[in-house]
């Protein structure tokens, strides 16, 4: 049988085939990831940077990884309102498929300045979203929105504290006006107290400057408070200031109670918060899903599903506070 005729079939289906390979590479090479922006508020709080870890392992688990199949593009807004707000321009600009925000202000600003696009956004690390403007329920403008808040319950850290305390009356609540999230979280401890039958001492400062600092903590140590208590607070949290305020306590032998348990390091007695590793991976896991094409409004939005409580033996010590053995067993970490 003579076998020309097959030959020559062979070298237009062989030069198809390797057209074919060819624009296949082309098409791949040609291939743009989504663009996805994340805004941090600050990289001088811990926590912040714990929940963007999480953001993006909660990606990865779901399938997500950026330089693969995703640009993870983070800017570090270094507690800037106007530095936030060019972010999220740039990244309307640059067609974002999804934008991701850690912080209250990151996440008031780019609502504000993304309010006539159709940009999806994820939270994470925001305290009281509904008290601080974030999300009212039944809002359409806010129907592109969704994540992972840091809240956790004013009534479930005092009930800590006063497992710490046994007999406080006097509480102090300190707290900076400068951000919606400390005026909220303060807000909320405080009612919470004063309805536990605690007499609350409340002071404010409008920023961080040293003077305004040292002034409000010899108001509260004058009215001879048991306790101090810090609300969710990103100004007064930042180490040069929690470090400050809990040597001024200790001296007058005051336990602090803080929101976040790397906080407690600084010389804090305690306190009871949500994972901000695991939030991030909540977050991460929620941006996931609008990235594989769930409408925003099936995504819903979530607290944290972990809490810890992270404890200070040695500042227990110093000021001989005995802690239980039940308060004990509940800690996750112990300094």
């Amino acid at each position: 049988m003579d076998s020309r005729p097959h030959r020559r079939l062979w070298f237009p289906l062989g030069l198809g085939l390797f057209l074919l390979f060819a624009w296949c590479g082309c098409e791949n090479l040609s291939f743009h990831p989504p663009l996805v922006g994340v805004i941090l508020w600050t990289k001088e709080i811990h926590p912040f940077e714990e929940s963007l870890q999480g953001v993006v392992e909660g990606l990865r688990e779901q399938g997500y990884q950026d330089g693969l199949n995703l640009r993870l593009k983070v800017v570090n807004a270094d507690g800037d309102r106007g530095k936030t707000a060019a972010a999220a321009r740039n990244f309307l600009e640059q067609r974002a498929q999804l934008l991701i925000t850690v912080g209250n202000v990151p996440t008031l600003v780019a609502l504000e300045v993304t309010r006539d696009s159709r940009l999806p956004l994820v939270y994470a690390n925001v305290a009281a979203p509904a008290a601080t403007g974030i999300y009212w329920p039944g809002e359409p403008a806010r129907a592109r929105l969704t994540g992972t808040s840091m809240e956790v319950a004013s009534a479930e850290q005092l009930s800590f504290l006063l497992q710490a305390k046994p007999g406080l009356k006097r509480l102090g609540i300190l707290y900076c006006t400068a951000t919606p999230q400390a005026i909220a979280t303060g807000a909320a401890a405080e009612a919470v107290a004063q309805a536990r039958g605690l007499i609350v001492i409340r002071e404010t400062v409008t920023d961080d400057r040293s003077e305004l600092l040292e002034e409000a903590l010899a108001r509260l140590l004058n009215q001879n408070i048991e306790a101090l208590f810090l609300p969710t607070d990103p100004v007064l949290t930042k180490p040069n200031n929690l470090k400050r305020i809990c040597d001024t306590a200790r001296r007058a032998r005051v336990p602090v109670m803080v929101p976040a348990g790397d906080s407690v390091a600084l010389g804090a007695l305690m306190a009871y918060h949500g994972d901000f590793v695991e939030i991030g991976r909540q977050a991460g896991r929620q941006a996931a899903r609008l990235l594989a094409g769930a409408p925003p409004g099936d995504v819903l939005q979530e607290a944290p599903k972990v809490k810890r409580l992270t404890l200070n033996l040695k500042v227990a010590r110093e000021l001989d506070l005995p802690l239980s053995r039940q308060l004990l067993s509940r800690a996750y970490k112990l300094y």
